[in-house]
């Protein structure tokens, strides 16, 4: 958001703004609150914006009243005020996951031609909790509600990348590790082991371990704490996804990922204090 540096008004005074000018500079006044400046002083906010000192502490006032500032009458500066709040509050009340999704798993499907998974935790398993098929010949069949292993499957391998090694031991101590092909790892102690290159790279693969001739790419999707809260896979069948397709789809469920993360409030926890 860029703003004009206000021209030196008569008499020091600054000239009215048009309503859209208004508000494109009280937005940028709220927003000049992000990081860690708790309070703020109207002169410093107006420097970084390029607006008069007269334009700036107007905007101040008015933000006051309306309950998104609030001012500290020992100093003068002001902090962020209730209303702010409320509104953020009402943003996470909204939250939907599976609403959120939909779009970006559909957008993601017709654009790579591959079928997409949404999956959640649940105890040792991940949940199918919704399924897109691709446009190519030759797809995944998959089912909503259909229980995933953690330890062959790309989706519970995302959804584990959090969990250190005890957290993983805890978790998985009672699990079988039934061998599904000749790729799938059958012990705790190799998995464990093989969830740090996991946690290094931030995305998982399953690569025929559960299902001989099917690949399948996850990335963890994480909320505004920080916290895994689902992953999203793409899958095909390996003809398809030879190592250069495999990398294309890892780095578009990332960005998936990523994307859904941020409609979650990713990297917005820091403003909550959690």
């Amino acid at each position: 958001m860029s703003y004009a540096t206000d021209p030196t008004p008569d008499e020091g005074v600054a000239p009215r703004e048009s309503g859209t000018q208004a508000l494109d500079r009280a937005l940028g006044v709220l927003l000049a609150f992000r990081g860690d400046a708790v309070e703020r002083k109207v002169s410093d906010v107006s420097r970084e914006l390029g607006l008069h000192k007269s334009t700036a502490s107007r905007l101040f006032r008015a933000l006051a009243d309306a309950g998104f500032l609030q001012r500290n009458e020992e100093n003068g500066t002001y902090r962020l005020g209730v209303a702010v709040f409320e509104l953020g509050a009402r943003f996470l009340a909204g939250i939907d996951l599976h609403a959120l999704a939909r779009p970006l798993l559909h957008q993601l499907a017709e654009r790579e031609g591959e079928s997409v998974n949404l999956a959640v935790l649940e105890g040792s398993d991940a949940i199918s909790l919704y399924v897109v098929q691709g446009t190519r010949n030759v797809q995944l069949v998959s089912r909503l509600g259909r229980r995933i292993p953690l330890w062959c499957s790309a989706a519970g391998k995302a959804l584990l990348v959090d969990h250190d090694d005890d957290a993983l031991r805890a978790l998985l101590a009672t699990v079988p590790f039934t061998a599904m092909t000749s790729n799938t790892i059958t012990d705790l102690d190799t998995f464990v082991a093989h969830m740090a290159t996991v946690r290094r790279q931030g995305w998982a693969l399953n690569d025929q371990e559960s299902e001989h001739g099917l690949r399948v790419v996850a990335a963890p999707v994480r909320d505004r704490r920080d916290r895994v809260t689902a992953a999203i896979s793409i899958s095909g069948p390996i003809f398809r996804l030879d190592d250069t397709r495999t990398r294309e789809l890892t780095d578009a469920a990332c960005r998936t990922a990523a994307e859904l993360s941020r409609q979650l409030g990713h990297g917005f926890g820091d403003r909550w204090g959690d």
